[in-house]
């Protein structure tokens, strides 16, 4: 049987979530929690914004956990109610009761949390696998997703390098500790903004990564961003805005950024000059404004 995302123990998950909740008290827009129950398990939110404004989802980069959002409250809250979703079967406040191993599950998972929170219809930012996730899912409910914004995409048009999945897998999965992850989460931000990760809001950010990094267990077969054929998303004309660091440590950036507008001519896509894979670190006044024109 495959096994279950989860913890190493309760005294690791309770390490973890008292580092979200730090982080959730620091926010200087207020932030409340749910949980909604689903066929793959409890899944966690946090939700910011009037509650009368328009619904707008949220979906994290892998082992991130919703509270990556924080720091754009400014902006994502700004005329919408936020609903940032932890991405079930990862390191986060979600809980999995079963294995997320293919991209059908975590589309079906998305669509009945959805359906928990009554949101028939509304656009949809993701980061990183965020990203994946919300595109596969716009395929597949085209109806249910305004518009539609990819902030560092992974998978979709491009494979990571081999060598940085061998990073990555023996920084956060193989020999985990603290200083070995916390330096490979540096290593997606450009160097000379590498101090603002010992600065607050990130730096209890990537405190509480680092956590779940060392402190949760998820099964070789868990579901990956992968390559995919995107021009479904192209012919439902979903709009479609999307943003990559030119020096992008996953794949080749400004590549990635050509194959985005030959599939999907009509998307905004900038490359965005300065950055590397965490382009909110790097670069956050100008996400801040791709973000606003993405939502006016």
């Amino acid at each position: 049987m495959d096994a279950i995302s989860k913890f190493h123990s309760d005294e690791a998950r309770d390490a973890y979530c008292r580092l979200y909740d730090s982080a959730v008290a620091a926010s200087h827009i207020p932030v409340a929690e749910s949980d909604v129950e689903t066929s793959f398990g409890r899944t966690h939110l946090l939700i910011a914004g009037e509650p009368s404004n328009p619904p707008l989802i949220a979906l994290h980069a892998l082992a991130m956990s919703s509270t990556m959002w924080l720091p754009l409250l400014h902006v994502l809250a700004a005329r919408h109610r936020v609903i940032m979703i932890d991405v079930i079967g990862q390191a986060s406040k979600s809980i999995a009761s079963k294995p997320i191993t293919r991209t059908a599950h975590i589309v079906g998972w998305l669509d009945e949390t959805l359906r928990a929170l009554a949101v028939e219809g509304s656009p949809m930012i993701g980061m990183s696998m965020g990203s994946w996730i919300g595109a596969n899912y716009a395929m597949a409910y085209p109806q249910r997703v305004e518009r539609l914004a990819l902030i560092a995409p992974v998978g979709l048009v491009s494979n990571q390098r081999p060598g940085w999945l061998l990073r990555a897998g023996y920084a956060n999965y193989v020999r985990p500790t603290p200083a070995r992850t916390q330096s490979f989460f540096a290593s997606l931000v450009c160097r000379e903004n590498r101090s603002r990760l010992v600065r607050e809001p990130w730096a209890s950010i990537v405190q509480q990564y680092v956590c779940g990094a060392t402190g949760f267990r998820a099964p070789l077969n868990a579901v990956r961003p992968m390559r995919c054929d995107l021009r479904p998303l192209s012919e439902v004309g979903i709009p479609v805005t999307i943003a990559i660091g030119r020096e992008e440590s996953l794949h080749d950036g400004p590549t990635a950024a050509a194959r985005f507008r030959r599939v999907l001519p009509h998307a905004r896509i900038e490359l965005v000059d300065g950055a590397n894979h965490v382009i909110p670190v790097d670069q956050p006044a100008i996400v801040d404004q791709i973000l606003t024109d993405f939502l006016s």
